[in-house]
């Protein structure tokens, strides 16, 4: 992971943070969120990195990035590539730590943050800049309800619940509708075969 770069020249608690998250892998499966996500994903020497657009512009961006995306186009394609619930609940279980892995890098950067700031504070009351502690107390204060809003997101996301229930519940709708178009297309063909069957006799005896 990568380290933030925060707190410089800021006005008050609203002021978008530049910052980079970078997980060290090279897996090139990682898919992009992009359009419909507050995070862009690039590849930078081998590192997968996801980096904020829009939105508050600090870390929990990436979370809401993942909450918000739909899996569902995926799971219907890989209904279409094999149909055995057990495929189904692997990549589920694929997608699931993938997420809990970015909580708790999330995590870890917003509490290397609060310790950033701890000391900061100290420093800067020791020697009696107190506008500045007001300021850095702001940031603070927006870390810790971040750190909650997370802690509520993750559970609701373990649970399958609320609206952070929408990246697994996507994949399992778009699976089902391929199981079902599949069905649907299997059905056809028999009954086409059938009817062709049917009618075999009756031209035959046409024909003599």
């Amino acid at each position: 992971m990568a380290f933030f770069g925060l707190f410089k020249s800021k006005k008050d608690e609203n002021t978008p943070i530049s910052f980079e998250l970078v997980s060290n892998t090279s897996d090139s499966s990682v898919e992009k969120i992009k359009d419909e996500a507050p995070v862009s994903e690039e590849n930078k020497s081998g590192n997968k990195s996801l980096t904020v657009s829009y939105a508050t512009g600090w870390p929990i961006d990436i979370i809401y990035g993942y909450l918000h995306k739909n899996y569902e186009s995926k799971g219907y394609e890989d209904a279409m590539l094999n149909s055995n619930l057990a495929f189904r609940d692997m990549n589920i279980n694929i997608i699931r730590n993938k997420i809990l892995m970015v909580f708790r890098e999330i995590n870890i950067n917003y509490n290397a943050m609060k310790q950033d700031l701890e000391t900061r504070i100290e420093t800067c009351n020791a020697v009696g800049l107190l506008t500045t502690v007001a300021d850095l107390n702001k940031q603070m204060a927006v870390i810790n309800t971040h750190k909650e809003e997370l802690s509520k997101l993750e559970q609701d996301f373990r649970n399958n619940t609320n609206e952070a229930s929408v990246p697994l519940m996507s994949y399992e709708c778009g699976f089902l509708r391929g199981i079902s178009t599949i069905a649907m297309a299997g059905s056809n063909k028999s009954q086409i075969e059938k009817n062709t069957i049917f009618q075999m006799p009756n031209t035959q005896s046409a024909a003599v």
